[in-house]
């Protein structure tokens, strides 16, 4: 299985996924065409389930965040969730800077949701800081 390399553009974010376990999603994530930009991240996750490595670790790292990539994120984080069954571990690390407290309770909210993945809030200086 290949990595799944996309570079940002001025409305969608950068994503490193690599199947070793270390995914990141990362910057502007302002798209009205939200599933058009995610439809090939669920492909290669549905193909990343099949054969996960012991332990995924998603690191989310928003500049904007858009209410229709909000929503794909979640069900992003709810297909990984369903790896803990299999007895891996999943951790998702949401980082956000220190003074946007939108995205801080987006990150609460998602732990709210998802109870069976640990979501780690991590607060930055600035979003250049990782």
């Amino acid at each position: 299985m290949d990595s799944l390399i996309l570079p940002s553009t001025f409305d969608t974010p950068q994503v490193a996924f690599h199947p070793e376990g270390s995914l990141t999603i990362s910057g502007r994530a302002m798209s009205a065409r939200a599933w058009s930009f995610f439809g090939p991240l669920f492909e290669w996750l549905d193909e990343y389930r099949k054969n996960p490595p012991p332990s995924t670790t998603l690191n989310l790292e928003f500049d904007i965040l858009h209410v229709d990539s909000l929503v794909k994120i979640l069900d992003i984080c709810k297909s990984l969730s369903v790896l803990t069954k299999k007895g891996c571990k999943v951790t998702i690390n949401w980082y956000f800077e220190k003074d946007d407290e939108d995205m801080r309770d987006t990150a609460s909210m998602f732990s709210e949701i998802l109870k069976s993945v640990r979501i780690n809030e991590i607060m930055i200086e600035n979003n250049n800081a990782h």
